[in-house]
């Protein structure tokens, strides 16, 4: 009877269940078979030592409230429902690739134009495209806004695509911190002749960044403008 009581367990058990996929069902099935198997290697060791005795089988349906242990199984299958949304907030990590402008002249808000650039005209208004003859990525838009009197005086602008996890290192002269979800880097450069400064801030986000330059033409507020017209 042993035997043939394990075969039946054995043989439920290995039938195929509503749900395989929750491994709270699973854990569920397990604990009842080893639950019944337990059971039925009790009973058959009070049937082993007991046979002279017929009546002595009478005690094993005791061990029948075990079969009540899988209404507990349940609990387990509410693990994997908590589990899963942990999982969730990882795509938002991925920040926007935004969009290159198309043009110089939208660079920045067209209400913020001549606050940033003043009297610096602009050399290109349809940009340049740059990278083709270098190791700097491409598609891109290189922008220039030179003082027209000579003195050095001038901004540019260019933008680009690279790996979204490319930051430029301290090796290279920058110091970079996050900010607005990307990195901003900044570096800058006496010139050693005259009163001319020139600084450098490079920004990346989502894979696509921006450069500025910036001799003896100082702004205020120039990436933050760039950035509302590439990420929104």
């Amino acid at each position: 009877m042993l035997v043939t009581m394990k075969r039946t367990v054995l043989t439920r058990a290995a039938e195929p269940r509503p749900q395989p996929r929750r491994r709270g069902r699973r854990a569920g099935i397990v604990i009842g078979v080893i639950a019944v198997l337990g059971l039925g290697a009790t009973s058959g060791g009070v049937a082993l030592g007991m046979i002279p005795q017929p009546f002595a089988a009478a005690p094993a349906p005791a061990p029948s409230a075990a079969p009540a242990q899988p209404s507990g199984t349940p609990t387990p299958s509410s693990a994997p429902v908590v589990n899963e949304p942990t999982s969730t907030p990882t795509p938002s990590a991925t920040a926007s690739a935004g969009r290159i402008p198309t043009d110089c002249r939208s660079v920045v808000p067209a209400s913020e134009y001549d606050r940033l650039f003043g009297d610096l005209p602009l050399q290109d208004p349809a940009g340049s495209p740059w990278g083709t003859d270098t190791d700097d990525p491409v598609p891109g838009m290189f922008c220039v806004w030179l003082d027209p009197q000579g003195d050095g005086s001038n901004i540019s602008i260019g933008f680009g695509t690279t790996d979204p996890e490319w930051v430029p290192t301290t090796d290279d002269g920058w110091a970079c911190v996050p900010q607005d979800g990307g990195h901003r880097c900044a570096s800058a450069v006496p010139e050693g002749t005259g009163p001319r400064d020139t600084t450098s801030t490079f920004f990346i986000k989502g894979g696509t960044y921006i450069g500025i330059t910036q001799t003896n033409a100082p702004t205020n507020g120039l990436l933050k403008a760039i950035e509302q017209q590439v990420w929104g």
